[in-house]
């Protein structure tokens, strides 16, 4: 009796490191606080099971005049090596601690290496310039900020915009999110686009916003 629990204590500690092995991204929080020069901070929360490859990497493109910088990665207090560009064609080891942007004919990819296989909670921050989009009449942010076909597709996501000094309310700006089953609300003074029901590959996160005259001083 006791080999047999014995073995099927090891079966079911061998499904769960396997179920717990799946790669799959948990969560996406993502914080969008905006500059009243029209550039932005963004910092970004990724929770998620690696199973293969060497590296995770973020893409944004068709961003048209701005431009990405600053970027920090971080995990469980250790802080990324930041490289002036981004060699793809490099073993896990060699990336493993290291961070750069890789510059493409669509725009930026925000890359970093793994390091390991399982779970890791990365926290990715940067800059980017030109966000707010002068009009005549208002102004404007028009951003995807969580790009289709990411691989495991996420269970849930979130993206929060706030300014300093800034309260949004209905009033003062509009907002509507797209490409994602979820919502798009006014909470606290920010601006919430939360998903309510897993991703698939297709799913998307973009923001539109219209911002009245005054807050905002860009392009």
């Amino acid at each position: 009796m006791k080999r047999i629990i014995a073995l099927l204590t090891m079966a079911v500690l061998s499904a769960a490191f396997v179920i717990n092995m799946d790669a799959q991204v948990r969560d996406v929080d993502i914080t969008v606080r905006l500059n009243h020069d029209g550039s932005a901070h963004i910092t970004e929360l990724w929770d998620l099971n690696a199973d293969r490859g060497t590296e995770w990497y973020l893409v944004r493109y068709n961003l048209g005049d701005i431009q990405i910088s600053g970027l920090r990665v971080e995990e469980n207090g250790r802080e990324f090596i930041t490289e002036g560009s981004w060699n793809t064609e490099r073993s896990m080891e060699a990336k493993a601690g290291r961070c750069g942007l890789a510059r493409v004919s669509q725009g930026y990819e925000i890359c970093w290496g793994l390091g390991s296989y399982g779970g890791h909670r990365f926290t990715v921050e940067y800059d980017m310039s030109n966000v707010v989009k002068s009009l005549n009449d208002y102004d404007m942010v028009h951003m995807q900020f969580v790009s289709p076909g990411i691989s495991p597709s996420p269970k849930h996501v979130k993206v929060t915009i706030l300014a300093d000094g800034i309260s949004f309310d209905d009033v003062n700006s509009r907002l509507w999110g797209f490409g994602y089953n979820g919502t798009a609300n006014y909470v606290g003074g920010k601006m919430v686009l939360e998903s309510s029901e897993p991703f698939v590959r297709q799913s998307s996160v973009i923001a539109l916003v219209r911002l009245n005259k005054g807050q905002f001083y860009s392009l």
